[in-house]
């Protein structure tokens, strides 16, 4: 399959390397995920599993190349719902949501920017 995604992908590059093909490749296995990108260089993956999943930045960071690139890494539960959860339940709590929800995407940043190629945009 990751043959056909990447031939597929491959033949629409774009100015970046990339083409109009993707795959959904989850976070919890890392080391399959640093063997599907050396596979699929054309190929964008959507990559789900940080946050609530037990994912963090060192199981996705195979998931981009060394530019830090080729990946759209996914946390769903983990930004949405963040004001239920330490330590932003703490901090904002239920009114104060949206709040959490900024605070939890920025962390996420953060993480990414230190813990993988994608802190080299």
């Amino acid at each position: 399959m990751a043959d056909y995604v990447e031939q597929a992908s491959a033949a629409t590059k774009g100015e970046y390397g990339y083409g109009v093909v993707g795959a959904v490749v989850g976070a919890t296995y890392p080391e399959q995920l640093s063997e599907l990108r050396a596979a699929m260089p054309s190929t964008w993956f959507l990559v789900p599993g940080f946050g609530s999943q037990g994912g963090g930045a060192a199981d996705v960071a195979g998931a981009f190349d060394e530019r830090g690139l080729g990946a759209i890494i996914n946390n769903s539960r983990g930004i949405i719902f963040a004001h239920a959860k330490a330590p932003y339940a703490e901090k904002f709590g239920d009114t104060r949501w949206q709040e959490a929800v900024e605070a939890a995407t920025l962390e996420m940043i953060q993480q990414l920017k230190d813990g993988t190629t994608a802190g080299n945009l």
